[in-house]
């Protein structure tokens, strides 16, 4: 009896391929999956290679994130926005700044897409603009770079094997990159990342021989964010990552682990980013209706087989 396969999404972190001051390499792609696919799993060279069902949440939703990401898409056109009835596509080619709204993401059938990742404290240097007038926007790649030169990269890109593309997109990147950004702002952010966002803005402050005024104005300056955001941003990302991989029986018990004060505080936190409880965000969006009466046992990748 052959495997029974069913479409999907292959997401990979290609974390050999990053180059300074690119540190974080990705590709989206439509796939059929066997049987016995695990949901998540290493490919030959080491990197995480990531299951998404058509109706993951992942797949469908723009998270908070403090990063700045070039996302070429040679497949279905993507469309975002706060809701559906607003949503608008995205181009081709698009540099997608930090996040501190959730938005709606629609990939269409067929998904075929790349993405490098940097520092939002690279904004100025690799774009040519302030990282705070990204934040929150989604902005073609043409009208940052020359617009030819846009054309040029996607046509060359196309034609590439896709770690080819990878590759070819990071060179770019580094070449375009002109060296110079705020180290004091970008040490202080690094810094605020590692701890996932548990840290006193007033110690950092005193770290740096400023005032906590003095340091805010410098790291907004050179993220985008308020300390205190960029803070708050970075927890939640780390509340995400501990979710997902940790059954839900044992949820009571992440908040202390990210920083949080109690459980209320932790799903307080979630719903004002995701706009949603964590049981309700990551229910599978075609269960949406019948979430009431689903039990759910296991991490979030396996509640999809859970009737």
């Amino acid at each position: 009896m052959s495997e029974r396969s069913e479409l999907g999404v292959v997401y990979t972190e290609h974390a050999d391929l990053r180059a300074t001051p690119v540190f974080s390499v990705w590709s989206y792609e439509t796939q059929t999956r066997g049987r016995h696919r695990r949901p998540v799993m290493r490919d030959p060279i080491g990197n995480y290679v990531y299951w998404l069902e058509p109706s993951d949440p992942l797949l469908n939703t723009i998270l908070p994130g403090t990063e700045t990401s070039v996302v070429v898409n040679f497949g279905d056109r993507w469309a975002a926005g706060r809701s559906l009835a607003t949503s608008a596509l995205l181009p081709r080619l698009a540099v997608v700044g930090p996040v501190t709204q959730t938005r709606i993401l629609r990939v269409g059938a067929r998904v075929l897409a790349i993405g490098a990742v940097l520092p939002a404290t690279h904004s100025q240097s690799a774009f040519g603009v302030p990282p705070a007038h990204l934040v929150d926007q989604i902005v073609p790649l043409d009208d940052l770079w020359n617009r030819s030169e846009v054309e040029v990269l996607f046509e060359s890109l196309s034609t590439l094997p896709l770690r080819s593309r990878l590759s070819a997109l990071c060179r770019v990147l580094v070449t375009r990159h002109a060296g110079s950004f705020d180290r004091v702002g970008h040490a202080a952010s690094r810094a605020i990342a590692i701890r996932g966002g548990r840290v006193s803005i007033e110690e950092m402050a005193g770290r740096y021989g400023s005032t906590r005024q003095q340091f805010a104005r410098r790291f907004s300056a050179a993220t985008g964010m308020t300390p205190k955001m960029f803070a708050r941003v970075t927890r939640f990302q780390s509340l995400i990552h501990a979710l997902l991989s940790t059954d839900v029986s044992e949820w009571a018990s992440v908040a202390a682990g990210v920083g949080f004060y109690d459980q209320s505080h932790m799903i307080n936190e979630f719903r004002e980013f995701a706009g949603a409880s964590p049981t309700v965000f990551f229910e599978p969006h075609r269960d949406t209706a019948d979430a009431p009466n689903r039990q759910r046992r296991g991490r979030p990748s396996e509640w999809q087989s859970v009737k």
